[in-house]
């Protein structure tokens, strides 16, 4: 990175991983979850690799099935002069998500809310904060799957199809 930008990404497997990244290259780092016993085992494994980071690193919970917990997310960077990066990779393949028959309505409704309305209101909100402090350059990530190509063997219809929503509607805000 030639500059320090500031990145927001949820904090598992592969969102930590690029928090820590990124707060390794001096970017200030805002770490989101919806769980905060998580968001501290994140922060301390960050800090445990990056004891001495060139940004600033924060936390804060979000459920990103709320817009509202989505915009004051991204709001929290105002005070960093604005958003630089989203990644938006917060998902769920829920246990009981099976075949169009057996996955019962409460879990698609959860996986469309959470893996698709959730990088829908990431990337809309990132978006107003690039545009409110005039960014001239960003980035909006978004995690999908090799499923939204081929689909599964296995039976997660629900996640298969966030997934391909997330790829659908990734190809249509880059348009």
């Amino acid at each position: 990175m030639s500059s320090p930008s500031s990145l927001l990404t949820y904090q598992r497997g592969i969102g930590l991983e690029t928090s820590i990244l990124f707060a390794h290259e001096g970017a200030s780092v805002l770490l989101a979850d919806i769980s905060g016993p998580a968001l501290e085992r994140a922060l301390k494994k960050l800090n445990e690799l990056v004891p001495d980071p060139a940004g600033k690193i924060e936390t804060t919970i979000c459920d990103v099935s709320k817009e509202s917990d989505v915009k004051a997310m991204v709001e929290k960077l105002d005070a960093w002069g604005g958003c630089d990066v989203i990644f938006n990779n917060a998902g769920i393949m829920h246990a009981d998500d099976a075949d169009a028959i057996d996955t019962p309505e409460k879990i698609w409704d959860l996986t469309q809310n959470i893996n698709v309305k959730g990088v829908w209101f990431g990337s809309k909100h990132a978006m107003l904060s690039m545009r409110k402090h005039k960014k001239t350059k960003g980035s909006i990530i978004n995690t999908a799957s090799v499923v939204a190509l081929v689909g599964s063997s296995a039976p997660q219809l629900a996640y298969t199809a966030s997934k391909g929503a997330v790829l659908a509607m990734t190809r249509e805000l880059a348009i």
